[in-house]
């Protein structure tokens, strides 16, 4: 289902807050006022209505927020119909819709709308004789990501080839800021999950081998600096996970470790990524399962499984990645790599424990999402084949 981590378009995408929100009626007056307004009083009034979007998604009413922003980028359709040099604010409106339904888990909605933006601002920088548009990033980045997410990888590589090239020319100056810089480490890794997708594991390798590098050089300007760190963990777990992949088992234990030491420390600082520390330590138990340290494996998996029952309970974590059933597709395969490692200790019964229950997780998620059964399968083939006591009824 893709790599571990994957970066989400940041929530203060939106438009800047206002102090006072408008109400819903007023947003249909405001409307009915612009229809016979001047060009100036039409651009104010849908770029208020673009402020008030903002302010109800920033407060988390979402729904409220969706129906303002239609109505902001209904209006702006009309300002672009009288005025096509307002081009760029329709582009700006119609990112935002997009993020708002992305939000509301309308993802398949969510697509045409940032297409649309981003013809907007791409036909915008021609205007203006430019090849590189910071105001591409954004919605080149969502799209991405909804290709990616739409199981469409061959729609999603072109645009992340874009989005490198275009961070590459915006971070050419190494002046550039570090958290700017750690920008491009994202969209690196977004690109390796695309490539994997692809079935192209060697070429993901080669933008995590690049990620891991300038992460770790930007957590040498700016030592202890969090979302530093956790850039770097995500590259690390990545990495780990692709040389797996490969079957280059010896050279994914030690970003495993890395990053698993890194989550950790960052956890207890902000407790609302337990579940990426979860994640690695799942990573770090399988790294030591497949170079044949079944004893040290196991605490890890064990540890991760708990931590993952906490938190498949509490539902998703409200990332962009696919999470039909919050953590719980991350506690079966810690569950599955658990049964591996039982195996591999000569515990046939706790072996079957483990994969039976990690064999009823993936069912369920296959029920919403069908890429989940070819891990019902493939539980179900070794489960099937295993000597047991008790007779398995897949």
């Amino acid at each position: 289902m893709g790599l571990a981590v994957l970066v989400a378009p940041s929530p203060s995408a939106l438009a800047m807050l206002r102090s006072e929100p408008m109400s819903l009626g007023q947003v249909e007056a405001v409307e009915a006022a612009a229809s016979a307004g001047s060009d100036r009083m039409l651009s104010e009034q849908a770029q208020d209505l673009e402020t008030q979007a903002g302010a109800a998604y920033n407060a988390g009413r979402y729904e409220e927020a969706l129906r303002i922003q239609q109505h902001s980028v209904q209006l702006h359709r009309q300002l672009v119909a009288q005025d096509p040099s307002q081009s760029s604010k329709l582009a700006a409106s119609l990112h935002n819709l997009g993020v708002v339904l992305i939000r509301l888990e309308r993802k398949r909605e969510a697509i045409p709308p940032t297409e649309e933006s981003l013809a907007l601002y791409r036909a915008e920088a021609l205007r203006r004789g430019s090849q590189v548009s910071q105001q591409l990033e954004r919605p080149l980045r969502n799209l991405v990501l909804l290709y990616f997410e739409g199981n469409r990888p061959q729609d999603a590589l072109p645009l992340s080839d874009e989005l490198v090239r275009l961070h590459q020319s915006l971070a050419a100056d190494d002046s550039f800021a570090p958290l700017a810089q750690a920008e491009r480490v994202d969209v690196l890794n977004l690109r390796a999950n695309v490539l994997v997708a692809l079935n192209r594991p060697r070429d993901a390798l080669h933008d995590l081998e690049a990620a891991v590098s300038l992460s770790r050089a930007l957590n040498l300007r700016v030592p202890q600096h969090l979302a530093l760190m956790y850039s770097l963990a995500g590259s690390l777990v990545n990495f780990s996970q692709v040389a797996d992949l490969l079957g280059q088992f010896g050279q994914a234990l030690p970003p495993a470790q890395d990053a698993e030491a890194l989550l950790r420390q960052i956890a207890r600082a902000q407790p609302q990524l337990m579940g990426d520390w979860g994640k690695s330590l799942s990573r770090l138990g399988q790294a030591y399962a497949q170079v044949g340290q079944p004893v040290k494996a196991r605490p890890h998996l064990e540890e991760a499984i708990a931590l993952m029952r906490l938190l498949s309970r509490s539902g998703p974590s409200g990332t962009l990645a696919v999470e039909v059933g919050g953590y719980r597709d991350d506690l079966a395969h810690a569950l599955e790599t658990l049964a591996v490692v039982q195996r591999q200790l000569q515990h046939p019964e706790e072996a079957r424990v483990a994969g039976v229950e990690a064999m009823a997780i993936y069912r369920g998620l296959a029920q919403v999402d069908p890429r989940y059964q070819k891990d019902v399968d493939r539980t179900r083939s070794w489960l099937t084949s295993m000597p047991q006591a008790t007779p398995f009824r897949p």
